[in-house]
């Protein structure tokens, strides 16, 4: 009878196990693709953001705010909200834009760590 009782306890436990490896491993699938949508958007709100810097356009202005609406689904509001201050002050002192681009690099560098 002690057997029997053993026997069934390593089953359960064996079965608890696989559960548990199952539920961390799509906890582990969902943390790294959040983390490539995040990078990605970051990456490409940059590059858009060099372009249109260095060859201003209505194609780059399209492409900036595409890449800042991907900030805003993907990224963390701190980042979503340092864009925006950059957009705000685009015609407005250069040193209030450059402290919401020191802003957005710092929210960046904290999202992505």
């Amino acid at each position: 009878m002690e057997w029997g009782a053993l026997l069934g306890a390593f089953g359960v436990g064996a079965i608890f196990k696989s559960v548990v490896d199952e539920v961390l491993s799509r906890k582990n699938t969902q943390e790294a693709r959040k983390y490539q949508e995040k990078r990605e958007a970051y990456l490409g709100l940059l590059d858009a953001l060099h372009q249109a810097a260095i060859a201003p356009s209505n194609a780059s202005s399209k492409a900036f705010a595409l890449w800042q609406t991907k900030v805003s689904i993907f990224g963390s509001e701190r980042a979503s909200s340092a864009v925006q201050g950059m957009i705000d002050t685009n015609d407005g002192p250069t040193e209030k834009r450059q402290q919401h681009f020191s802003e957005l690099l710092a929210a960046i560098r904290e999202d992505l760590n």
